[in-house]
């Protein structure tokens, strides 16, 4: 069977989570010879350690595996640096760039003394908040569709010494390049949105990323080019759950970044890294749903969005500032700050302004899993982070 029609996951948000033992087993029968455990710093960045199947068996579930959390940014200190990394079975996956086959597991981390779960974890923190909504029984399921944005690059380098300062990222389609000879199928700037080849070269690389996402478990919907110069595209993903949407995007950060290596290109998901052109966003739909009925469509309301919707709305508003630390934590992030580049540049709510902080979209089910749903408009994507 062809790779690309192979299932490489075991679970993929199943309602019935999979056990160690189940685990285990789905990694023998796919001949695994290694198990990778990937977690998520505080910052955002995935870090990872490997070690052989056969020194991993079932009470790694239960004990969890030690390492130092005092090397990881942001978390412990030298004198209480031991924690736990505890494997969560139904994420198992089979790594597609490893070179001998290898069992990826995302993990937790807990203290190895009390077990309980470290507060500093993004993924714990995730689970906390998907807690926290369904003990108000306001709603017990939030659905969020991100849209990640990238910029897939031929060159990449910077140096910064005692008496120099530089960077330069270079793409083939890149609108500066055509004073250089070649075939002129640059792409001006701000007209790169939906060009079709030979403008737009990313097409089949694109596709391998989806077709890779896809066999991982990960659903996808549209991939474009994006309206940046250089190399700009996005990749949708069909809407799920906070923590499991969270995993889903660490690993296609993840799938991306290597899938762009293999072809001997790099992947930046940078707030604005070319000057004068559109940055690139992580437009968020989100919608909330109670026993299986979407709480944010009322025909009759604003936008076809019901007052709950619209509350929903405020709250993002209110507490846009103090969000920002969070979603948007460099100075890169403001870069984009500029009228002109569909980038947020006010904070208000409208149905269809490409400038404001949210927008209401009444016709993306396929996105938020609604027929209505508030759509969060940050200044930045997240260029490290699995904060959705």
């Amino acid at each position: 069977m062809a790779a690309e029609e192979t299932k490489h996951y075991l679970a993929n948000g199943a309602a019935t989570a999979p056990d160690a033992r189940e685990a285990l087993e789905w990694a023998r029968e796919t001949t695994a010879r290694m198990v990778d455990l990937k977690f998520c710093d505080l910052l955002g960045t995935w870090q990872h350690m490997t070690l052989p199947i056969s020194a991993f068996d079932e009470s790694a579930f239960d004990d969890g595996l030690g390492f130092d959390g005092s090397s990881i940014r942001g978390w412990q200190g030298i004198s209480e640096s031991d924690m736990l990394l505890m494997p969560d079975a139904s994420s198992a996956i089979l790594d597609p760039f490893t070179e001998a086959p290898t069992l990826s597991l995302i993990c937790e981390i807990a203290d190895p003394l009390t077990h309980e779960g470290y507060s500093r974890d993004p993924r714990l923190v995730a689970k906390r908040a998907e807690a926290y909504l369904r003990s108000t029984a306001i709603a017990d399921t939030a659905y969020v569709g991100p849209e990640c944005e990238f910029f897939v690059f031929d060159e990449v380098s910077y140096e910064l010494g005692p008496n120099t300062a530089r960077y330069l990222v270079d793409s083939g389609e890149g609108h500066w390049n055509s004073g250089k000879p070649g075939l002129g199928y640059t792409v001006r700037e701000k007209e790169g949105y939906f060009p079709p080849a030979p403008h737009d070269t990313l097409s089949d690389l694109r596709t391998q990323m989806v077709l890779t996402l896809e066999r991982l478990g990960i659903p996808c919907e549209f991939h474009h080019h994006e309206v940046a110069s250089g190399g700009q595209c996005e990749i949708d993903l069909r809407y799920q759950t906070l923590t499991r949407m969270a995993d889903q995007i660490m690993t296609y950060k993840y799938v991306v970044k290597n899938v762009a290596r293999a072809a001997g290109k790099s992947v930046t998901f940078m707030p604005k890294p070319i000057f004068g052109d559109n940055g690139s966003g992580m437009h968020t739909h989100q919608s909330l749903w109670k026993e299986g009925t979407p709480l944010m469509a009322d025909k009759s309301g604003y936008a076809g969005l019901s007052q709950l919707a619209r509350a929903y709305i405020g709250g993002l508003l209110m507490h846009a500032p103090a969000l920002l630390a969070l979603c948007a934590p460099t100075t890169n992030s403001y870069r984009r700050l500029v009228p002109g580049y569909e980038s947020t540049s006010c904070t208000r709510s409208e149905t269809a302004a490409r400038a404001s902080g949210s927008r209401c979209t009444p016709t993306r089910r396929r996105r938020s899993g609604s027929s209505s749903a508030a759509r969060m408009r940050p200044p930045t994507r997240i260029s490290r982070s699995r904060r959705c």
